[in-house]
């Protein structure tokens, strides 16, 4: 059987080398050849359009390069549920399995189409859960009194704006010599 390895990680800072390296094992393991390798790092919340990796993978299988895909993980193609059930329906019709080493899922069976579906909604869960943390944790953040965005213009840096500005400094000199932006140069002489 001709297969395909995907494997995704979600920042710079991590690896997708351990993924790659049991996947392999797995295709040698199962006696299936490997046509492809598509791995990428970035975050499994983008759209199938911002992730060239994916993307690749959809045009290849369209072209029936490979029967199955290989993941490690189901999250690894996708954590909202609406791009995960776009990929699982498109592969689904070009009658392309995909098996989940992680959770040992293969959709070539009912029962494992059937949980597949089930750990993308979990996936998309434990991603509400973790921005409902997030949003909790920035709130209580600016209770205590820490400051979010850019740092306010000093009045030390508004008079030197002003002074510039009024002997005839230019808005980029401005900028260069007091160290902001022309939007904050602007909004101080305005």
């Amino acid at each position: 059987m001709k297969v395909a390895i995907y494997a995704r990680v979600s920042t710079n800072d991590q690896n997708y080398e351990g993924q790659l390296e049991e996947l392999r094992s797995l295709a040698e393991r199962s006696g299936w050849e490997v046509i492809e390798v598509y791995s990428e790092k970035v975050s499994g919340t983008k759209e199938t359009e911002e992730r060239s990796e994916l993307k690749r993978m959809m045009r290849d299988a369209r072209w029936r390069k490979f029967e199955k895909v290989l993941v490690w993980s189901v999250d690894r193609l996708g954590r909202s549920m609406k791009n995960l059930v776009l990929v699982l329906n498109e592969l689904k019709d070009l009658k392309i399995d995909i098996f989940s080493y992680k959770q040992a899922i293969d959709t070539s069976t009912a029962m494992g189409s059937m949980f597949f579906q089930f750990l993308g909604i979990f996936s998309e869960f434990e991603n509400t859960i973790r921005k409902e943390r997030q949003i909790v944790g920035i709130r209580k953040a600016k209770e205590r009194g820490v400051r979010f965005g850019r740092k306010p213009t000093t009045e030390a840096q508004i008079a030197k704006i002003r002074w510039m500005r009024k002997n005839g400094a230019s808005i980029r000199t401005i900028c260069s010599e007091v160290k902001v932006s022309p939007n904050t140069v602007y909004g101080v002489l305005s």
